[in-house]
């Protein structure tokens, strides 16, 4: 009888606890405030197949999942003209703590088939530097790299190597990698620095990985004995990037298939 009573209490509170989560999922305020847009996401959240059309409006609204099942149909399309689309609704995905849309977000970035226009390029930059912050080591690490390229956002060494020793230190021994390898080559006005590939090495070497592992090794063998030039480095701190996220500014399509609707000017909450 006791035993009974435990698993019942047990059960209670489970779904007690189970209610509270459901009570602490907070809607994007133009979702919220429209009974249509959220019958509309509960219907997508129980599997219903919305059309690109219902989709594009809850990303719109904010609603993170649509935004990045939107995007993966505008790929699917195998159109170039789309894929700065993809890449703008994979951002609001991200910024809405979609983190799964990062990896696709950052690959249309650096394929350079896409075409952004520089309002854009501001709000998906400031998307990513926010997941970095947040501790994002893919949004970091990716971020980093496309810096350190020099497209889509344009060349910045300093702020490329500052984004790729955050992921390193979240435990991307990759990144560790590229980034001692930029510091042993140097840069546009930046030196080789062997003391901070040495420092990006140890990171990369406390990667399970045996190939890391064995590059990291022979790369410290490589440094050793080598010392930094004379002249003084001085390395600028990375800019950052203010959190808000503001809407793009283009103009509201008149037909369907579109060119992405503006952002709503406030974009908050987490969704399931």
């Amino acid at each position: 009888m006791r035993s009974s009573f435990l698993a019942i209490g047990l059960f209670v509170a489970l779904l007690a606890m189970s209610a509270l989560a459901q009570a602490e999922v907070v809607l994007p305020r133009a979702i919220a405030a429209s009974p249509w847009l959220k019958d509309l996401r509960k219907s997508m959240l129980k599997g219903r197949d919305l059309s690109d059309s219902q989709l594009q409006t809850l990303a719109d609204a904010g609603e993170g999942l649509a935004a990045a099942r939107y995007a993966k149909r505008l790929e699917a399309r195998n159109d170039p003209a789309f894929l700065g689309d993809a890449a703008h609704y994979y951002s609001i995905a991200v910024y809405m703590g979609r983190d799964f849309a990062v990896p696709r977000l950052i690959t249309l970035l650096g394929t350079g088939d896409a075409d952004f226009g520089p309002a854009r390029l501001r709000n998906i930059r400031a998307v990513l530097e926010r997941a970095a912050r947040k501790g994002d080591p893919l949004a970091a690490a990716g971020l980093g790299d496309l810096l350190m390229q020099g497209a889509p956002f344009g060349q910045d060494v300093p702020g490329g190597r500052a984004l790729l020793l955050a992921a390193a230190k979240a435990g991307d021994a990759k990144a560790a990698m590229r980034l001692a390898l930029s510091e042993i080559q140097g840069g546009p006005g930046l030196p080789p620095d062997p003391d901070a590939a040495r420092r990006a090495l140890d990171l990369a070497l406390a990667s399970p990985d045996p190939g890391i592992q064995a590059m990291a090794k022979s790369l410290a063998r490589q440094l050793a004995g080598v010392t930094a030039p004379a002249a003084e480095k001085v390395s600028p701190e990375p800019a950052g990037a203010d959190d808000s996220f503001q809407p793009s500014g283009e103009t509201v399509p008149t037909a369907f298939p579109p060119r992405p609707r503006p952002l709503p000017e406030t974009l908050e909450g987490a969704t399931q």
